[in-house]
């Protein structure tokens, strides 16, 4: 591709990939064919919406096709045909920035915090902020205590009052570390359910199984087991195949997902404790 037709090309094909982008890599675009090229990051589309959608990252479909294109681009000069079509590679590409970016998002749910006081207002504040913010966490608290075990609270107040000194706690109840990390998974993903339901619920979202999927936190897999049907998730063979998650992980993880369903929808219903 010459740098003349470069730019005589449609102005929505430059959006698609920086003009740049064109000049840089003219010999390789033109060995695989630039309408080649399109069509095959176009044509995983549908892979990258219907990832993200269920795992509740809708917003995040656009960014993604921009990275792949971008990333495809920036990479064809290593495409080799004799390993199969620039359409399987184009598909390759895009696995690994759909999977990237869902890491990025477990990071941010909050994935092993207890501290649910993380929005709390700044000293000197307002009173009334103060007074409200201390009502949203007494309902946060509310309801995360009614979502967990006996131990696994007891075990959560324990490691507040002591700052995470988890040996001492590990003593102090005689229970095991992994009892102690169970507890923390179990309480983060509570009190993250309950928070976005809790907003959700302020907004006057309907109390529907999609708005309380939208609540599971995407740590540990949990939302993508949430979004299968309820009569799916007898089937615990059938969702560890398609999760990727091992078959005696999701036994537990189907259990964990359901209370936490129950949890935001009743949150979503309007009801109080």
């Amino acid at each position: 591709m010459t740098q003349r037709e470069v730019k005589s090309m449609p102005s929505e094909d430059c959006d698609v990939v920086d003009r740049e982008l064109l000049l840089q890599s003219s010999d390789a675009i033109d060995r695989i064919g630039l309408d080649v090229f399109l069509a095959a990051v176009e044509s995983t589309r549908g892979y990258v919406t219907r990832v993200l959608n269920q795992h509740g990252l809708p917003g995040e479909i656009d960014t993604a096709m921009q990275e792949i294109r971008v990333i495809a681009w920036r990479r064809a000069e290593s495409f080799e045909p004799a390993r199969g079509s620039f359409g399987r590679y184009a598909q390759g590409i895009a696995a690994k920035v759909v999977l990237a970016i869902r890491r990025e998002s477990a990071v941010h749910c909050g994935r092993f915090t207890i501290d649910v006081d993380t929005d709390r207002p700044a000293a000197g504040s307002d009173p009334l902020d103060l007074l409200v913010h201390r009502f949203e966490m007494r309902r946060c608290i509310a309801w995360v205590r009614e979502a967990v075990s006996e131990r696994d609270w007891l075990i959560g107040l324990e490691l507040m009052l002591t700052d995470e000194a988890r040996d001492d706690v590990v003593e102090r109840l005689n229970v095991s570390p992994r009892a102690i990390r169970t507890a923390r998974e179990n309480i983060a993903a509570a009190a993250w359910t309950t928070r976005a339901a809790l907003r959700l619920a302020d907004r006057g979202y309907p109390n529907t199984r999609q708005t309380a999927v939208e609540c599971i936190p995407e740590a540990d897999g949990l939302r993508s087991i949430a979004v299968f049907e309820p009569a799916m998730l007898r089937d615990a063979a059938g969702v560890a195949s398609v999760t990727g998650l091992s078959k005696h992980r999701v036994h537990s993880r189907i259990a964990h997902v359901r209370k936490l369903l129950v949890l935001a929808s009743r949150i979503l219903d309007g009801e109080t404790i």
